[in-house]
């Protein structure tokens, strides 16, 4: 989770680089991490629950001479591009968990993000959400954007990732390639002996 804030822009880094494109970037504040394309979906959701959906995917990001029925075409566009189901106007607080998740996504989706991490994303979610889900970050990797997920649940990893980067202590361990590594072998790294 800290890797996640220092990308996001929440915390600075006390030692290393960050890259992007080949060149090193600074990241000082959300706003960088945001003008450098880099979406955060985190575990507990940062929406306005009196608000709807389209409101919530604009707040912050609304240009005034923007009409709601454009704003709406552009949300229900990028929703069926990537697969997602959105009503627009459907206020926060009737939705359920994996709803306001896809509500989210269309958030930092809309403000241009592609780069995205998300934080334990499937630990709330029924098996058929986390499905869902996983078809949306498909969909979204397909159209060229970078998805990084930070879970501790190794069939998630191992169903959706293409790489997986091993984490104990704060300190990289291993990066492995998702086809060559199993169950018992991230297991393994991540405790630091057989298991």
């Amino acid at each position: 989770t800290t890797l996640m804030n220092m990308l996001s822009g929440i915390y600075h880094p006390d030692c290393g680089e960050i890259f992007m494109d080949g060149r090193p970037v600074n990241i000082n504040s959300p706003y960088d991490a945001r003008q450098l394309k880099i979406g955060m979906i985190h575990q507990h959701f940062k929406l306005v629950d009196v608000m709807s959906a389209m409101d919530n995917i604009a707040l912050g990001t609304m240009e005034k001479h923007k009409s709601i029925s454009a704003l709406k075409k552009e949300i229900t566009e990028l929703s069926s591009k990537y697969g997602m189901e959105i009503d627009p106007d459907r206020k926060i607080y009737s939705m359920a968990v994996s709803e306001k998740q896809t509500v989210e996504i269309m958030k930092v989706l809309y403000q241009g993000a592609s780069v995205l991490i998300l934080d334990e994303p499937t630990a709330v979610l029924t098996p058929q959400e986390t499905e869902r889900l996983f078809n949306i970050l498909r969909k979204m990797k397909e159209y060229g954007a970078a998805v990084i997920i930070i879970t501790h649940k190794l069939n998630d990893v191992l169903a959706v990732s293409d790489r997986v980067t091993i984490l104990r202590k704060g300190c990289s361990i291993d990066t492995v390639d998702t086809k060559g590594t199993d169950e018992k072998k991230l297991t393994e790294l991540m405790v630091g002996r057989p298991v």
